[in-house]
């Protein structure tokens, strides 16, 4: 299969009826975020301290990072298995990572009684929103400058032994994430200042409020996007 077939095949993707009827109580938090910005540990400081919000399960056909556990972080499946699951409606939703790597979740993966949150890719954002569930709500995790992001994301790179291209791949998502968060007028943004403030202002977009802090993490953001923009011009 040509990139362009799995594009077109994954932009077409209609779950099965059966399973746009069962979507009618999904309650959502999709958390979006360049690489190393925190996202994967605030959400699992929502979970702890938040008993009403639970982990949606995402799917992946690409390779575990460092430190990250199969059935706990993602169920780490082979495109193969995706794809079955997509050709058959199986499947609530379906996205192509930036890298070509398949993201999906199926039913079982989302709690029935409570709401879930979940690591997106931007596209799956769109995504969700057409889909026929309860509630979505979106989130953009912004580091609190950019030389901290770099930091976090150095070391992200050391523990994985990343190659300059695998680098540069990130550098290239993560500006793809900023442009995406910040043209989108219905994304929160968190500020990733301190993992446990940056944890309950994420539980208060779960609680359909405005998070604190949100107009200085869309000053970082901005910040943080032009510098990104200026180390990508080096990089040319």
């Amino acid at each position: 299969m040509t990139d362009n077939e799995l594009r077109t095949l994954v932009s077409s993707y209609k779950p099965s009826p059966k399973i746009l009827l069962a979507m009618a109580n999904i309650q959502v938090l999709g958390v979006v975020g360049p690489s190393a910005s925190g996202k994967t540990t605030i959400m699992k400081t929502l979970v702890a301290k938040s008993p009403s919000v639970k982990f949606i399960l995402d799917e992946t056909s690409r390779a575990p990072r460092p430190g990250e556990v199969g059935g706990v972080d993602f169920l780490f499946r082979t495109k193969e298995e995706i794809l079955e699951d997509l050709k058959n409606g199986e499947l609530v939703q379906v996205a192509l990572g930036p890298n070509g790597d398949l993201y999906c979740t199926r039913l079982s993966s989302y709690p029935s009684d409570t709401a879930g949150v979940i690591a997106f890719v931007p596209a799956a954002v769109k995504e969700f929103r057409q889909l026929p569930i309860k509630s979505f709500q979106a989130a953009f995790i912004v580091p609190y400058n950019f030389k901290a992001w770099q930091q976090w994301l150095a070391k992200q790179a050391k523990a994985g032994s990343w190659s300059e291209e695998k680098l540069q791949s990130r550098l290239a998502e993560a500006k793809e994430s900023y442009e995406f968060a910040m043209a989108d007028k219905d994304i929160h943004f968190v500020l990733n200042d301190n993992i446990e403030r940056a944890g309950k202002r994420l539980a208060q977009i779960a609680a359909g409020e405005t998070p604190a802090d949100e107009q200085k993490a869309k000053h970082a953001a901005n910040i943080n996007y032009s510098k990104l923009l200026q180390l990508l011009d080096r990089k040319i």
